[in-house]
């Protein structure tokens, strides 16, 4: 009852704020200059790393519709690696709180300053129209486009975040076709990926189960016996081998997850983001919540298995085909709570439907890798390789 109180509140706040401020609507300008006119770029992006992964399609949009320009991402210091070996950024710039923005970037005067905020939240808005870039682009919502100078999409009705962000970027100039999510990695990172698995014994062409129990809200976490029972499941199928990332805050959670398990899961601390996008890249499939490894597991197109609550859907579904969601929409959802005592939009997920989910992605790999195996032995004969 309190929960739907205070959307209540916000939602008349939010239309109040709205009609207070839609006058000045009328100051904005609707058209995007030449662009010739836009030499520089800055993206916002300094929040968490499910919100990085989901912009690098954004990102690349942006350097197709704008080649020759120079595309600065403001970053967060928990997300600005996402975008380490990304060929279309120029600059990553690690935000260092409201008073470093101001003495840093304002001097710059950036071309075009895009907020890809989808919020009610003034901050961000107003960051960007405190920037001094000349040309000014984020979401409506509840007045916030008053800080922008170009006409601005709306973040309504809701869909996959990717679609949302290629609209802005639409907007704004991009071109969309053949974006999505993406993540680069090196050769080096790749090798020690396969020599970390090694040490502990697992070999790189066995099938790998990825879990990652953790979650950025405890709303969002799925019950850590749960993971590991499903994971004492697989493993006792003997089918293939299964590891726990997470990071080293997370270690009473990945050890509450592993006594369940059993003894022949191993964990791998994730202190490094790139470490875990590196061990990410090199598994079969990750279970998981929703959270930023689910969309870094995505973006590598490792198929996934995932469980959302509170979540608002279709907005944080993982891109790609390779996904699958357990979500039980009841009534009480989406409540973006960070916190929830009944807390049963999760709990009410079975570990059987979790298992089944996970047996099915599992058959799955294993028909492509008989399928690429016997490609494989024709393209031999025929002199030629298989990749």
């Amino acid at each position: 009852m309190l929960s739907n109180l205070k959307l209540f509140l916000k939602d008349i706040y939010a239309k109040t704020r709205k009609a207070l401020l839609r006058p000045l609507l009328l100051l904005r300008e609707t058209r995007l200059p030449s662009k010739r006119a836009i030499k520089s770029i800055l993206f916002l992006r300094h929040d968490r790393i499910g919100d990085m992964v989901l912009s690098t399609a954004a990102l690349k949009a942006l350097r197709k519709g704008y080649p020759r320009a120079k595309i600065a991402v403001l970053a967060s210091k928990s997300n600005h690696e996402i975008l380490m070996q990304n060929p279309h950024i120029d600059e990553v710039l690690v935000y260092n709180g409201f008073i470093w923005f101001i003495k840093e970037i304002r001097p710059r005067g950036y071309d075009l300053v895009i907020d890809p905020f989808v919020t009610y939240e003034l901050k961000q808005a107003l960051m960007t129209f405190l920037s001094r870039g000349k040309y000014k682009i984020g979401f409506e919502g509840a007045g916030r486009e008053i800080f922008f100078n170009l006409k601005c999409p709306a973040a309504s009705p809701p869909k996959q975040m990717v679609n949302h962000l290629l609209d802005l970027a639409d907007l704004a100039g991009g071109k969309r076709e053949r974006c999505e999510p993406e993540i680069f990695l090196s050769e080096t990172e790749i090798e020690w990926a396969t020599e970390a698995l090694a040490e502990k014994g697992i070999n790189a062409d066995a099938v790998i189960i990825a879990i990652h129990p953790g979650a950025h809200y405890p709303s969002q976490r799925w019950l850590a016996e749960r993971f590991g029972e499903v994971a004492r499941r697989i493993l006792d199928q003997g089918e293939a081998k299964v590891i726990l990332l997470g990071s080293s805050d997370e270690y009473g959670l990945l050890e509450e997850v592993k006594e369940s398990a059993g003894a022949n899961i191993q964990i791998f601390f994730c202190d490094n983001i790139r470490k875990l996008i590196a061990l990410s890249s090199r598994c079969d499939l990750l279970v998981c919540n929703n959270s930023g490894p689910l969309h870094i597991a995505a973006a590598l197109k490792v198929p996934t298995v995932s469980m959302m609550g509170p979540t608002v859907i279709p907005l944080w579904l993982p891109y790609g085909e390779l996904n699958v969601v357990i979500n039980k929409s009841l009534s009480c959802s989406p409540c973006n709570r960070a916190v929830c005592k009944e807390h049963q939009c999760m709990a009410s997920i079975s570990i059987d439907e979790v298992f089944e989910a996970v047996e099915t992605q599992i058959a799955s790999i294993k028909l492509k890798r008989k399928i690429k195996g016997r490609l494989s032995e024709k393209g031999k004969k025929r002199g030629f390789r298989v990749a």
